[in-house]
């Protein structure tokens, strides 16, 4: 998904704004108690115009983008892609914001640095930003130091389903089960992760990993196959996608889908160990950017809405404020 990024400057010099937040917000009127903003987890438009840069272009330009932002209590993670991220907190009707992001184009490095506040309710805050844009001197040459100064507009324009993350409990990723479904030592990116409300994760604890065609899936738990599917082509149509089931020894089940045409590694009844090949990635029944679809279900036969938060032992990246892989991060399977 789009990200919260103002690309308002020069190609060399993008501007990606993450968002972190406060302390104690000044509240104007004292007389006036400031409002609560309450949870503020869904996805948000940003809508972002430059007062003033000295990176190369004249003041007034502008981009609207979409972010995400989580709420964990008084604390926000804020998600945007691809794979950033930030944390902070709110106090009323206020939230302050920092972040930062290392950024390569054209084989030029930049690292951004964003702080700003912005207040109002749950469904609109407004506000300012500045970021100041550093050059890598190895990667960029003589390249001068910048700094964007925007006010921004943040719309509400889908919230989070509270019957989605109320079943959010991931707990200790150190002592997870589950291990990412792929072998160790590669990397690959979110495209959608669990109860986003704008695709179709709205009621799902579930992820989607960038994994290209042909590339190795593993069993994330051992267990026992109970279903398989493997006769759709790898043609981006439709609904009809080939997946495979695998019940653990607790009775869960580990649901593995869009797989390739004629791939599957293992058959029903098959008891498969925890990291071994199962199948291979595909392109079947979904019309979006190709991917493999991981979620896990209470029991068996799988039902909607009786599914459940995994953390993965072994993931190397980043983190939600609630135990959650970040929408648009890369994550690395260790041994």
């Amino acid at each position: 998904m789009d990200g919260l990024i103002d690309r308002t400057l020069h190609n060399s010099c993008r501007l990606v704004c993450l968002l972190s937040v406060p302390g104690i917000a000044a509240c104007g009127d004292t007389t006036v108690e400031p409002q609560d903003l309450g949870d503020l987890s869904g996805v948000w438009e940003l809508t972002s115009t430059d007062v003033s840069n000295n990176c190369g272009l004249p003041a007034g330009g502008g981009k609207t983008d979409r972010m995400i932002l989580l709420s964990c209590g008084s604390t926000v993670s804020v998600i945007q892609g691809p794979g950033l991220w930030g944390t902070g907190s709110v106090f009323g009707d206020q939230l302050q914001v920092t972040g930062a992001e290392v950024d390569v184009e054209d084989g030029c490095t930049s690292t951004r640095n964003s702080a700003g506040a912005m207040s109002g309710t749950g469904t609109l805050l407004e506000g300012s930003l500045s970021t100041h844009v550093a050059f890598d001197p190895a990667t960029c040459g003589a390249r001068q130091a910048c700094t964007v100064q925007s006010s921004v507009r943040l719309s509400l324009i889908a919230p989070y389903r509270t019957t989605c993350l109320g079943r959010d409990q991931f707990g200790s990723a150190v002592a997870s089960q589950y291990v990412l479904p792929w072998p160790a030592g590669r990397s690959y990116p979110i495209t959608n992760s669990y109860c986003v409300p704008t695709g179709g994760h709205r009621e799902q604890q579930a992820y989607d990993f960038a994994i290209p065609i042909g590339d190795t899936v593993v069993a994330a738990r051992a267990g026992i196959v109970r279903q398989v599917k493997e006769d759709s082509p790898d043609d981006g149509r439709g609904t009809d996608h080939n997946h495979l089931m695998v019940e653990h020894d607790d009775g869960t089940v580990g649901f593995y889908a869009h797989l390739m045409q004629n791939a599957v590694l293992a058959e029903v009844d098959e008891r498969v160990e925890q990291g071994q090949a199962i199948a291979l990635a595909g392109h079947s029944g979904t019309p979006d950017v190709v991917h493999l679809h991981f979620g896990v279900y209470d029991g068996w036969p799988p039902t909607e809405g009786q599914d459940r938060a995994v953390s993965f032992r072994n993931a190397q990246g980043p983190l939600d404020c609630r135990g959650g892989l970040v929408n648009g991060a890369t994550y690395a399977a260790t041994n």
